[in-house]
């Protein structure tokens, strides 16, 4: 939509420039699209299984733990990340987050998608999709004049949000599965404050910026080990009898 939004050469340009920081952002699609294959059989092998609820849930949940993880790296160290892009492209680097934070979306909403896979109302995925696209088209078509490939960024956020947020309140009356809501938004969170540090306290110094970034990334991760530490003591015990 760029080009045809924006006069001249400048959609081009900007198309350009969107496209790199996409690209920088892709972890977010590699991440989510291992998990997909890795997943999706082994939903629909137990779907029958008592269990796999909550197994949905858990999974759910260990997703978002760790692309926020990835999120959070990419933004930490993004004073490093940044010259794999060209000079040029570089002014597109504030879209990345964005893009990023649309990227976890898409994922948690191909994890809340499996209750119409399972129940055969697929036609569900198109309406969703389809509301979706409008949305993502909407915010282009109304901003991209004003706010060129910003726009894009937070109009793919937009369209996975609605994407997400239909999923799930459609999806608990249709085939409720018990996500631990208030974990998982607890996470993203605390994830989107440590990621505002790093942006609010940002040295001259790039070794200094880069140690306090280091440090939030560390925050999150001793925050996530303590939620999950009853997890983390099963995987210690389970590790010890194995030795033994």
């Amino acid at each position: 939509l760029l080009p045809w939004l924006l006069p001249g050469e400048e959609g081009l340009r900007q198309l350009g420039i969107y496209g790199a920081c996409v690209k920088l952002a892709m972890i977010m699609a590699l991440i989510t699209q291992a998990f997909r294959y890795a997943y999706e059989p082994f939903v629909f092998g137990g779907q029958r299984d008592k269990e796999s609820k909550e197994t949905q849930a858990q999974a759910t949940k260990y997703f978002v733990m760790f692309t926020l993880l990835a999120f959070l790296a990419v933004m930490c160290y993004i004073d490093v990340l940044q010259y794999l892009m060209g000079a040029d492209y570089r002014e597109a680097l504030p879209a990345v987050p964005i893009v990023m934070m649309a990227e976890i979306l898409m994922g948690i909403y191909f994890n809340l998608s499996f209750w119409y896979k399972l129940t055969g109302q697929t036609w569900w995925g198109a309406v969703m999709s389809a509301v979706g696209c409008i949305a993502l088209v909407a915010v282009n078509v109304v901003f991209v004049p004003r706010y060129g490939y910003m726009a894009c960024a937070w109009g793919g956020l937009v369209g996975y949000g609605i994407c997400v947020l239909m999923s799930y309140f459609i999806g608990q009356k249709k085939n409720p599965v018990p996500y631990p809501v208030g974990t998982i938004l607890g996470y993203m969170a605390l994830a989107l404050l440590l990621y505002a540090a790093t942006v609010w306290v940002h040295p001259d110094a790039l070794w200094v910026r880069l140690a306090w970034n280091t440090l939030m990334l560390l925050v999150y991760i001793a925050a996530v080990l303590w939620g999950e530490r009853h997890l983390v003591a099963e995987i210690i015990n389970k590790t010890k009898h194995r030795k033994q």
